[in-house]
């Protein structure tokens, strides 16, 4: 399963970026996962630019 979400430059909109969420697994583990990914692109927020830790 693959989402692409598509965000803004905030210093720049003329530049879109379009990120990938890719979700890899099983075909029998896909009908227990698919909800978990989908809540889990929904949380999906442009950072700070900070790395994370």
């Amino acid at each position: 399963m693959q989402v692409h979400l598509s965000m803004l430059d905030t210093a720049d909109p003329r530049k879109p970026s379009a990120i990938p969420l890719v979700l890899t697994v099983d075909a029998s583990q896909h009908p227990t996962v698919q909800d978990d990914f989908g809540d889990f692109g929904h949380t999906v927020r442009p950072g700070t630019g900070a790395a994370s830790a």
